[in-house]
C-alpha cells in the first residue's frame, strides 16, 4: 500500500517553485445591477434567518454554496452543456489563485467570494460551521488549457448533449495540485468557518483522468494513464486537506461519484473504492466511507421532506411516511456528532422549521412511529379536526412521488417542462416549420445539442429519448394515470383544511397550497399530452398514408386524426387553466427567474403567463396543418 508521503511526493506537493502561467485576456465583466445588489442583501437576510432557526434546532453546520449567483460568464449560446455546471461552486473560479485569475471572470469571483464571506460572518455570529458543496475536479475554460496544455485533464462533457468539448484539469499534475492548494488556502483565509466539503465527481462538469465512467469514455493525460486510480483520487484529496492544515485549519471531505444507473459504468469499482479508503487519512471519505478503515462518514444534511418531484412548482413539502430512517452516527469516542441542516428556500423555510422542531428527538424509526409523530405535528398545524386530512394529503403525495420516480431520468417535470420547455412550446404537426417568432419563447432554452430535427421532437430530451414510441407512451400514460388520483386526493384534503380555517391568514396559506397542487396536476396532464402527441405524430408520419384530396361525402375523421387533434386541444385547455391559475395570485407557484435576463435552460423566466398565451395562440393558428397529414373528413 502506498504511504501518504509517497502519494505527496508523486503529486509534486514538495515542489513550490513553478513557472508562472501564460496570461490570457480577462473575461468579460459580470456587472451587478442595483436590483441584483438589493436581492443579494435580501438573500443575506434570509440566510441569517436560516442560520438562527437552524441553530435553534441544534444544527452545527449550514450549507453556504446553495443559491449562489450563476457563473453566467461560462454560458455559451451555441452549446447548452455549460448549463450543467454554471451553478456549481468551483473553487478555482470563486477563489482563483493569481495564476488562474486571467482565465476566469474576476468580477464574478469577487462578487461570489464576497457573498460566501458574508455568509460565513453570519455563521460565526451563531457559532455555526459551513459546508461547501461542489463538483470537483471542475471544468476549466478552454483558454486556460490553450495557454497551459500540460494541465489538460479528462474531457468531461456528455458528447450527445454538448456541441463543444469541455475539460477538467489533470489531478495528476503537480501544478494542478498547487493551484488547488492555493485556492483552498484563499478560501479558508476569508471563510474560516468552512469545515466540511461534499464533492461530486464524474458529473456536470467534473471528473478524474481515466475514470471508466467519464461520459466520452475513459480519457485523460496520457502521461499518467497507468497510475492507479486510488493514488490519483487519494492524492487529490490529501493535497487539499494538507493545504488547509498548513494554514491552521482542519477540514473534512466526502467525495461521491455520480450514482450510476443501469446503463452506466460505475466511477470506481468495489476494489478501487476499498483501495482509495485504505490510502485516506481520517477526515477524508469516498462514497461515505472514511479512511483508513472505512467507517461511515457523518456528513449528510438533515432535510425536512420531499417535494422535489414536483419542481418547477415551489413550496410543497412532503414529509416521508415510509418506515425506517436515521443517519449513521460516528463511533463512540470520536468527534462530536455533526448536524447539517437544510430548511429549504423561502417558500418552505417556515414549514420545515416547524416540522423539525416538532419532531426533533421524537422516535421515527418505524412507520407507526413516523405516522404518530407526524400526526401530532399535523394537530399543531391545522387542529385536531383537520389533522387526518393533512396526514391523508401527505400520504397521497408520498404515493405520487413514488409513482413519478418510475419516470425519473432526472425529475420528469423538471426535465420535460423546464429543460425541454414543454410548458411554453406549442404542439403542432410540423414544428420545424414554425417561424422564429413562434419559437422565441422556448427554442434557445431547449437542452438540445443536436440539429433542428431533434429540437423539434417533443420527447428528445438531452438525447435520451426515454419517452419515445408507442410503448413508452402507454407506460408514461399509465404512470400519470396512477399519479393523478393521488394528486386530486391531496388537493381535496387541502381544500377541506382551507375551507375549515378560522382566520384569513390560515385560509390564504392553504389556498396557496391548493393552487400549487393544482399546478402540479396541470403539469402532469401537459406532460401526458406531450408524450402522447409525439408518439401519435411519429406513428402517423411513419405510415406515410396517402391523403385523399377530394374525399367523398360521408368520410369520417380517422381515429388517429381525432386522437392527435384532441390531444392538442387538451393541451390548449390545460394551458388556459394554468395561465389563469398563475395569474390568480401574486404569490410564487412556479420557480421563476426574477428577470428575463436571468432565465436559463435550468430555470423558467418571469414571463411564463405571457408565453402560455403565445403558445395557445400559436397552436390555434395551426389547426389546418393537420390537413397535410390526414384526409379531411366530409361527413
Amino acid at each position: 500500500m502506498k504511504s501518504i508521503k509517497s502519494l505527496l511526493a508523486f503529486s509534486g506537493l514538495v515542489m513550490f517553485g513553478t513557472p508562472a502561467l501564460l496570461h490570457a485576456q480577462p473575461a468579460a465583466a459580470a456587472g451587478v445591477t442595483d436590483e441584483a445588489a438589493r436581492r443579494e442583501a435580501a438573500d443575506l437576510v434570509l440566510f441569517e434567518r436560516k442560520a438562527a432557526l437552524s441553530k435553534e434546532l441544534g444544527a452545527t453546520h449550514l450549507l453556504i454554496t446553495e443559491g449562489l449567483p450563476l457563473a453566467t460568464w461560462e454560458l455559451d449560446d451555441s452549446d447548452p452543456y455549460p448549463s450543467w455546471f454554471v451553478h456549481h461552486a468551483s473553487m478555482l473560479k470563486i477563489f482563483p489563485p493569481k495564476d488562474v485569475q486571467p482565465y476566469v471572470n474576476m468580477d464574478y469571483a469577487t462578487r461570489v467570494s464576497a457573498i460566501v464571506e458574508k455568509r460565513c460572518e453570519i455563521l460565526r455570529k451563531y457559532g455555526l460551521k459551513a459546508v461547501w458543496n461542489a463538483n470537483e475536479p471542475a471544468v476549466m475554460p478552454e483558454a486556460f488549457f490553450t495557454a497551459h496544455p500540460e494541465l489538460r485533464g479528462p474531457r468531461i462533457d456528455h458528447p450527445n448533449r454538448s456541441t463543444k468539448p469541455h475539460f477538467a484539469p489533470s489531478a495528476d499534475e503537480p501544478e494542478t495540485l498547487r493551484l488547488y492548494r492555493e485556492s483552498m488556502q484563499l478560501l479558508l483565509k476569508r471563510c474560516p468557518e468552512v469545515e466540511l466539503f461534499n464533492w461530486v465527481t464524474t458529473d456536470a462538469g467534473s471528473g478524474f483522468d481515466w475514470a471508466p465512467s467519464l461520459y466520452p469514455g475513459p480519457n485523460g493525460n496520457s502521461n499518467y494513464k497507468d497510475r492507479p486510480m486510488e493514488e490519483r483520487v487519494a492524492g487529490f484529496m490529501i493535497n487539499v486537506q494538507q493545504a488547509a492544515k498548513e494554514v491552521g485549519h482542519v477540514i473534512e471531505i466526502n467525495m461521491n461519484p455520480i450514482a450510476p444507473r443501469q446503463w452506466m459504468i460505475p466511477t470506481f469499482s468495489p476494489e478501487v473504492l476499498r483501495a482509495i479508503v485504505r490510502l485516506l487519512p481520517r477526515g477524508l471519505a469516498i462514497q461515505g466511507r472514511e479512511g483508513p478503515d472505512g467507517r461511515p462518514f457523518a456528513g449528510g444534511a438533515v432535510a425536512a421532506g420531499g417535494g422535489r418531484s414536483f419542481y418547477p412548482v415551489v413550496g410543497l413539502v412532503v414529509p416521508s411516511l415510509s418506515g425506517g430512517g436515521g443517519g449513521a452516527a460516528r463511533p463512540a469516542g470520536d468527534a462530536p456528532p455533526r448536524v447539517v441542516m437544510n430548511l429549504g428556500d423561502e417558500t418552505t423555510l417556515d414549514f420545515n422549521y416547524r416540522l423539525q422542531k416538532a419532531t426533533r428527538g421524537v422516535p421515527m424509526r418505524t412507520l407507526i412511529e413516523k405516522v404518530t409523530a407526524l400526526r401530532a405535528f399535523a394537530v399543531t398545524e391545522v387542529g385536531e379536526a383537520q389533522a387526518d386530512n393533512l396526514i391523508d394529503a401527505w400520504a397521497a403525495l408520498n404515493n405520487a412521488e413514488r409513482n413519478l420516480s418510475i419516470l425519473d431520468f432526472g425529475g420528469m417535470l423538471r426535465f420535460g417542462h423546464v429543460l425541454n420547455r414543454w410548458i411554453t412550446r406549442p404542439m403542432v404537426p410540423f414544428p420545424e416549420q414554425l417561424t422564429a417568432d413562434e419559437k422565441k419563447d422556448y427554442r434557445r432554452f431547449l437542452f438540445q445539442a443536436k440539429g433542428e430535427e431533434q429540437a423539434a421532437d417533443l420527447v428528445d430530451i438531452q438525447a435520451m429519448r426515454m419517452y419515445e414510441g408507442w410503448g413508452a407512451k402507454l407506460l408514461f400514460q399509465r404512470t400519470v394515470e396512477l399519479t393523478q388520483p393521488d394528486m386530486h386526493t391531496a388537493l381535496s384534503r387541502v381544500e377541506r383544511i382551507r375551507d375549515a380555517a378560522k382566520d384569513d391568514a390560515a385560509r390564504k396559506q392553504w389556498d396557496l397550497t391548493a393552487k400549487r397542487l393544482q399546478a402540479v396536476i396541470y403539469l402532469l396532464q401537459s406532460a401526458d399530452n406531450m408524450v402522447a402527441y409525439q408518439a401519435q405524430l411519429d406513428r402517423v408520419k411513419a405510415l406515410g398514408a396517402k391523403i385523399e384530396p377530394n374525399p367523398v361525402l360521408g368520410v369520417q375523421s380517422g381515429w388517429d386524426r381525432t386522437d392527435l387533434m384532441e390531444t392538442a386541444r387538451k393541451e390548449i385547455d390545460t394551458m388556459v387553466n394554468l395561465k389563469r391559475l398563475l395569474e390568480s395570485t401574486p404569490e410564487p407557484i412556479l420557480d421563476l427567474a426574477p428577470t428575463s435576463g436571468e432565465e436559463t435552460i435550468m430555470r423558467l423566466g418571469p414571463g411564463v403567463a405571457v408565453e402560455l398565451k403565445h403558445k395557445i395562440d400559436t397552436m390555434n393558428a395551426h389547426w389546418r396543418d393537420y390537413d397535410r397529414l390526414f384526409t379531411v373528413p366530409n361527413p
